[in-house]
């Protein structure tokens, strides 16, 4: 990540060079226009305003580009950000359905099971983990060839998995967008005012620990 960020500052004071060298030009050909047509040379309205002018443009173009650069890039983010909230939303109700199925199919294989222990005089009712993800599903599915046949159930099946993928690519791509706007901001000239002008560094989409429930404890 340093080595990038020293690249990245190179290649902005080679870009920053580039830009004064064509502001300056600029600028000549500005003066020479208004300079008298007496004047046997360009005349500058004060010493050295070829290269002062340059400069003082060259810093205005390369903050404008990255400022309109840096504020993509910001709303980019709260974009992404808004795309994986809507996601995650449709997951749950995914796996929510997921849940309510498992449920239903495995019922009557948990009052055979208890039935079975109470003759036995040792009740134990099977624990039925909560589905979380597309490859619980698949597994509490697997022994079920009733519920494999059922298009809706591989329909859901397969809902689950391209909306993990889709969580997925948003994640990356949210963490991308972070990682471009927070080198943006520090990029020379922006780098500068960016305090004044609130652009502070976004933190990267980290993973919430999927904690137990109570209900799936027992307790």
């Amino acid at each position: 990540m340093e080595q990038k960020f020293k690249s990245s500052i190179t290649l902005n004071l080679i870009k920053l060079i580039i830009w004064i060298i064509v502001s300056c030009l600029l600028w000549v050909i500005i003066f020479s226009i208004v300079s008298p047509e007496e004047a046997e040379k360009m005349v500058e309205p004060f010493p050295h305003a070829v290269f002062v002018c340059g400069v003082a443009t060259a810093l205005l173009v390369m903050f404008i580009i990255n400022y309109n650069a840096a504020n993509k890039e910001r709303q980019n983010i709260k974009a992404e950000f808004s795309n994986i909230k809507v996601l995650n939303k449709r997951s749950t109700i995914l796996l929510e359905k997921a849940n309510k199925v498992a449920d239903k199919y495995m019922t009557h294989e948990r009052t055979t099971q208890v039935g079975v222990a109470k003759e036995r005089k040792s009740p134990k009712v099977p624990f039925t983990k909560k589905i979380r993800s597309a490859s619980q599903f698949e597994n509490a599915i697997e022994s079920y060839p009733d519920l494999k046949a059922n298009e809706s159930i591989m329909e859901l099946l397969r809902q689950i998995r391209e909306s993990e993928n889709a969580i997925s690519n948003a994640k990356i791509a949210y963490n991308d967008y972070v990682a471009k706007y927070n080198t943006m901001i520090h990029n020379f000239p922006f780098s500068l005012i960016r305090k004044l002008l609130k652009f502070e560094d976004e933190t990267f989409y980290q993973e919430e620990e999927d904690i137990i429930s109570d209900e799936e404890l027992g307790i």
